[in-house]
């Protein structure tokens, strides 16, 4: 298991949030059902989003014309990826790479995306 050692983070109570810029390298941790967006791809942007409580949905969406690839996921364009009901502590790593989207680097609980 890698140690992460300290990282700042921020409590996510409300229902949408959009990150930006000065939410990297800060883990988001959702605590109540929420939709957390993120802007348009940027080469090597990077975001942690965590469930903070259990029984929550958290999902992650990204602009119209990104997608979220990896973690066995087909490309495609506006989909969000979802925890529902994960235990608190689950968590999406996801970068930027600045032409269709952002990629999962790291993810511990079962992602969903949506159909």
């Amino acid at each position: 298991m890698t140690n992460w050692g300290h990282q700042e983070s921020e409590d996510v109570a409300a229902s949408t949030k959009t990150v930006d810029i000065t939410d990297q390298g800060v883990v988001q941790n959702v605590t109540a059902d929420s939709t957390v967006t993120l802007p348009a791809t940027v080469v090597g942007y990077s975001y942690t989003l965590r469930v903070g409580a259990p029984g929550i949905t958290l999902a992650v969406s990204p602009a119209s014309t990104d997608l979220i690839a990896g973690n066995g996921f087909t490309a495609a364009d506006n989909k969000d990826v979802i925890f529902t009901s994960q235990p608190a502590g689950s968590f999406v790593s996801i970068v930027g790479n600045g032409t269709t989207g952002w990629n999962i680097s790291a993810v511990s609980g079962e992602l969903t995306r949506e159909a």
